[in-house]
């Protein structure tokens, strides 16, 4: 019999043997809790019983050379039994999650990218000498410090670029020399398409018409088309890098004292299909922000609005504290803008106190990179 609420349970049971009378005889004999009896047909019966009476009845059906089989369960025993089935599936999906983002906090592999020249089996034996190895931390690489390590080891490279995506370290080089080929394109020359100061001139083909310092704008000829002596030029196609330092000015005011909107990590989405102009929602989004970003994604089939929900927060930081803040989310937004061989070299910082007590930040930036307009002007 059950001697407790979680040992509790009942079990329907279905038996085939040729005398069921006999079956439960035994049954009664041995004080087992006969719940309820059904008659299948001649040789089969359904009965219900307590689950701890469950032996008991297997014996009786064995020994009478029958065969059983449990067609339901019920109780609180077997409830708990689910539970903890679940709860052990929820506890190895968790400590999987965790283990997972413990594990994307490093890097795991190394991926180089080169041309003709420079070998990745070498930059990849420089990178390990200054520490850069499979399964270290994100926390401790420093892009620009090895950008600048690397530049400084190997004096084939024109420029790097290196950058953590997901959990690989990518190294993108531009050699300072490349194989002869034979290029085909127009004849004219090179001009400026930004205004800068030159701090590195490489002309493949062609003949430079800067020098490293000049200050170049917009529409100056960099390289001309022609090679040859003076007294007897011939043309060609201009190809070439010019090197220079150019100018970005961003501010931003930025709160020491109060709050601030941001993203407290809650959102729901709109999931949706559109038929002939109309919108067939597959999902609507439930929650009410009062505040939010409203972000849509467009697929094939499926769209999607996501919004993400903003909340005030307090804000208290120091001076220093919050231009340094400031500093970083301006040089992010100007990356997100930059080609891939540009750099930052320098930052002038200028602050000043705006009217409702917070730092307007005004920076300038100076990136050095290729002004070459490549598409050849006529003369």
């Amino acid at each position: 019999m059950a001697t407790g609420v979680f040992e509790s349970g009942k079990v329907v049971v279905e038996v085939n043997i040729l005398k069921p009378e006999r079956l439960l005889n035994i049954l009664w004999n041995e004080n087992v809790n006969v719940i309820n009896i059904k008659r299948i047909d001649v040789a089969t019966i359904r009965i219900s019983i307590d689950y701890n009476d469950y032996d008991i009845l297997v014996e009786a059906v064995r020994s009478l050379n029958g065969k059983s089989k449990i067609v339901s369960k019920t109780g609180i025993l077997f409830i708990v039994g689910k539970l903890k089935s679940k709860l052990f599936l929820a506890i190895g999906g968790m400590l999987f999650l965790t283990i997972l983002l413990y594990l994307s906090t490093y890097v795991w592999s190394i991926e180089i990218n080169t041309k003709k020249n420079v070998s990745p089996y070498e930059l990849r034996q420089q990178l390990y000498s200054i520490g850069i190895k499979p399964g270290i931390s994100k926390d401790k690489i420093d892009v620009k410090d090895i950008e600048k390590q690397l530049e400084n080891m190997n004096s084939e490279i024109l420029w790097l670029r290196a950058r953590i995506e997901g959990s690989t370290l990518k190294i993108f080089i531009e050699e300072k020399v490349n194989p002869p080929e034979i290029k085909e394109g127009k004849y004219g020359n090179l001009v400026a398409k930004m205004d800068g100061e030159v701090s590195r001139v490489y002309a493949f083909s062609g003949r430079s018409s800067v020098h490293i310092g000049d200050m170049v704008k917009v529409g100056d000829v960099v390289i001309e088309g022609i090679n040859g002596k003076e007294e007897d030029p011939y043309q060609v196609v201009p190809d070439g890098v010019v090197m220079a330092n150019t100018f970005y000015e961003k501010s931003m005011t930025t709160k020491i004292d109060g709050t601030e909107l941001k993203r407290s990590g809650e959102k729901d989405s709109d999931i949706y299909i559109k038929i002939l102009g109309k919108k067939i929602y597959l999902k609507k989004a439930i929650k009410e922000f009062k505040e939010y970003d409203k972000i849509e994604e467009s697929g094939k089939i499926i769209n999607k609005v996501n919004y993400f929900e903003k909340k005030e927060y307090p804000v208290q930081l120091s001076k220093e504290e919050a231009i340094d803040k400031a500093v970083k989310e301006l040089e992010e937004s100007l990356y997100s803008n930059l080609t891939r061989e540009a750099k930052i070299i320098d930052r002038i910082i200028s602050t000043s106190d705006s009217s409702d007590g917070n730092i307007v930040v005004n920076v300038v930036f100076v990136v050095e990179q290729n002004i070459v307009n490549n598409e050849p002007v006529e003369y």
